[in-house]
This record gives structure tokens, sequence and C-alpha cells, in this order.
């Protein structure tokens, strides 16, 4: 029965969706406009994974593009040109390109929080993380940002000793540069010497670290804390955003309609993927060529599991949120308020149709 009845949620869902392609009149009789969008490869893909997949908007005047970056430096490159018209980036990414000059205004958010310390240890709070090293990741992105800053809610103080010494009572990260340097040295055990013990993760890598490291004989890793239930638990029960999705203001003189159609069919998109985990996570994979997302199988567990939450969040209702996390992030000591443009976005960030 739930399999019959998630099945009748899918197709009415993308009925919607053709419903509201058609309602897009023709930009140009002579031709489709191009429309680009790039997305990082990871959790954020699988929000536009049935738009890509399945190519929605060529037949309506627009012909859609997209395109799969690996690493935050490709995408904010891309966005330092104003050449995408639509992207999925990190929540300050998006204030940032906003601050900026960029021309870029804010649709709302793709996915919140999904970050986890793994772990071969038997543990299951940040108090049990003292003494101890945890390899990360991005420093100066949300998962760098975000374990700071939990550890600082948490009163633990943190330091950064590359060689792994770490007093009693403080936390040592040592960053690598992706998520998947940190799998790697899950993998092998030790990194610069130093074991490694506990490291922070996204899903679904964060679930499918646990098949990977299950035959080791320092495995198997596991997801042990979730970040966004620490956060939650710090700050009055709010979730941290992860990802959103930016538009360029360009559109809104002749495109205005299409903006506002795309981003509905984002959210679609989305809710598609939180329902079709297995599904979103194969696509993703065999037809659009990630090297993040490990497969269906850990896609679904996750999600399954409330670690993986794609949920689509128009601006407007997301704004308390995001202002609360770039708020930390403008305080953060390590990095100062230059990840977000130098000070909280106004209202026009917000875009609202």
């Amino acid at each position: 029965m739930k399999k019959l009845l998630r099945l009748l949620i899918a197709v009415c869902l993308f009925a919607s969706m053709a419903f509201v392609l058609a309602g897009c009149d023709p930009v140009d009789p002579d031709g489709p406009k191009s429309i680009k969008v790039v997305v990082p490869d990871g959790a954020p893909l699988l929000s536009l994974t049935k738009m890509w997949a399945e190519d929605f908007g060529v037949d309506d005047g627009y012909e859609i593009s997209y395109e799969k970056l690996t690493g935050a430096d490709q995408l904010t490159a891309a966005l330092m040109l104003s050449d995408p018209d639509f992207a999925i980036a990190p929540i300050n990414v998006c204030a940032k390109m906003y601050n900026d000059g960029k021309g870029y205004r804010f649709a709302g958010v793709s996915i919140w929080g999904i970050m986890h310390i793994v772990s071969n240890q038997s543990i299951s709070t940040v108090a049990e993380l003292k003494g101890q090293n945890v390899f990360a990741f991005a420093k100066a992105g949300t998962p760098g940002i975000t374990i700071r800053s939990i550890l600082a809610q948490n009163n633990i103080v943190f330091s950064e000793n590359v060689d792994g010494t770490v007093a009693p009572n403080e936390v040592n990260i040592i960053y690598l540069s992706e998520a998947g340097d940190v799998r790697n040295a899950i993998v092998a055990g030790t990194m610069g010497g130093v074991e490694v013990k506990f490291a922070l993760l996204p899903e679904p890598v964060a679930t499918a670290i646990a098949g990977a490291t299950a035959s080791l004989t320092h495995g198997p890793f596991t997801a042990k804390i979730n970040l966004q239930t620490e956060w939650k638990a710090k700050n009055d029960g709010e979730m941290y955003p992860q990802a959103g999705l930016i538009f360029h203001e360009r559109l809104l003189e002749n495109d205005k309609a299409f903006v506002d159609k795309f981003i509905a069919l984002a959210e679609m998109s989305t809710t598609w993927a939180n329902d079709n985990p297995e599904l979103a996570g194969n696509a993703a994979k065999e037809e659009l060529g990630s090297t993040a997302i490990p497969g269906g199988a850990p896609v679904k567990a996750a999600v399954n599991a409330g670690r993986l939450p794609l949920v689509f969040t128009y601006a407007k209702d997301a704004k308390a949120a995001v202002e609360a996390y770039l708020t930390i992030i403008k305080n953060d000591s390590v990095n100062s308020a230059n990840l977000i443009g130098g000070k909280l976005p106004d209202d026009e960030f917000y875009y609202s149709k």
C-alpha cells in the first residue's frame, strides 16, 4: 500500500510539473532561449536530478543546459563572472554573491544540514570529542563553519594543529580540501601520521562509508553525531541551511514568469527526490555521472533516517533560519565576515514572486 501511495504521489507531482511547464509561453518563436544552470556534485545535485535527467523546459521557449561542478572553487569562479542563470550554492556563497554585487537573488533553501561526525568509536555526544583529532574539510565553507560553531556553542575549545597535537580538553580540527579527501583518509586509517578515528562527512557519503569500511581492521565507520540535531539543540530548534537556489536578476526583466516556474519546478524536483531517494540516487550516479553520490541505496537510507533533509523552502519562509546562520558566519572568529560579503544581505536578497 505504501509503495502504491508513493507511486501515486510521484505521478501527481510530475503531472503538476507538466502543467507548470505548459503555462510558460514561448519567448522567441524563432528558437529557444538558452538558460545555464550550475550545481555542485553531491547532495545538492539530488534536488535537481529529476529536472536534469528528464530535461524539463526545452519545449516551452527555453533550452536549459546543466553543468555539474566539483569543488567550491569552480562554483565560486563561475558565479563571480555572473555567468550561470541559476545555481545551487552554499548559503554563505549565496549571500556573498549578492553583497558583492554579482546580481544574484536567493530563491530558497534546497537542502538543509547534512553534516555528520563519523567514527569507529562508541560515541554519541560532542563532549566525547575532547582530546581527539577530527578530520574535516572546507575550512572556509559550510562544513568548517558548522563544526566550529557547534564546538563553540558547547563551550569546547578547538585547535588546528596539522601534526595532530591536541590538549585533553580541546578538539583539534585537521582540514582537508574536499569530502572525498576525508573519505580516503578514513579508508587509509591514517593521514600525515595521525590516526583517523573521527571525521566530518556529508550525506549520503556518511552513510556509504559504513559499507566501504566494514571489512577493514579499523572499521566500520558509521554516523555518530548529526550536526543538524546539535545545531537545533543550541538554536531554539532552528535548522541550519546547507545550500540554496539562486538566480541572476537579469532574468527578471523579460523572463520573470520563467523564473517563477523554474523555482516551482525546483521545489517539485526536490520533493520528488525526498519521496523517491533510491531512484534519485541512482539517477544522479548513473544518468548524470555523479562521482559524489554513491548510489540509490545509501541515499535512501540517509533520507529515511532523517539525516538527508531534501526539503525546498522558499526564501521568505527560510529567512529567519538563513539570517541566524549568516549571523554566526559573520561573527566566526576564524574566517571573518568576508565569507558572506561583509554584512547580512538586505531584504531584496530574499526573492518573492
